[in-house]
């Protein structure tokens, strides 16, 4: 059986602490990790504390990824915030089929809050890797509206097809344009609201 655990940030890195992991010995577990932070532009903005990746250095069972929290490009109060690319998940796709080649038991995913761009990538899992038992474990949490993002599954699942070769993609088209180049929709607010 396959265990997702999907994590905040800060409660992802105090398992890795409790579970002694850290770049000198995760390459000797039977385990995978996802990474999601925002990029550097969102934590500037937000002034968010988790900015930077509890692995710093690359690992075969390790994927950092750098995007927010959005499912399409915005320009925000001059911040252009960054939603999943598809080079991140075809990247993606790659990192979660090679670790199930390589039968590990367990895949911890965080991103800031668990809430939806680490449920994006842990229900394309669900749906897409039907061959084995899959058990998903979040966080107990009834302070906040489970809401997976949307963006980053139906990237997740355009890059699973392509690669593939499955329909829309059979004969070797391209991505829409829509999925390649996000529109960037801008939003303009009053500072004080």
């Amino acid at each position: 059986m396959l265990k997702i655990k999907v994590l905040p940030h800060g409660n992802f890195d105090e398992k890795m602490v409790e579970l002694g992991l850290n770049d000198g010995n995760v390459d000797n577990t039977n385990m995978a990790f996802i990474s999601i932070i925002g990029t550097e532009e969102c934590l500037k903005y937000w002034v968010e504390s988790d900015d930077k990746h509890y692995f710093n250095n690359e690992h075969e069972n390790v994927l950092n990824l750098e995007f927010d929290d959005i499912s399409f490009d915005v320009m925000y109060n001059g911040h252009h915030f960054k939603t999943m690319t598809m080079g991140q998940a075809e990247k993606t796709i790659d990192f979660i089929e090679r670790m199930l080649e390589k039968g590990v038991d367990t895949i911890f995913l965080h991103c800031r809050a668990s809430i939806s761009r680490s449920r994006g990538v842990a229900e394309f899992i669900c749906r897409y890797c039907k061959a084995q038992d899959i058990e998903v474990e979040y966080l107990d949490r009834n302070d906040y509206v489970n809401t997976l993002n949307f963006g980053v599954l139906n990237r997740l699942q355009h890059a699973y097809l392509k690669k593939h070769k499955l329909a829309p993609y059979a004969n070797d088209e391209d991505y829409p344009n829509e999925l390649i180049d996000t529109p960037i929709r801008i939003i303009n607010r009053n500072e004080n609201e």
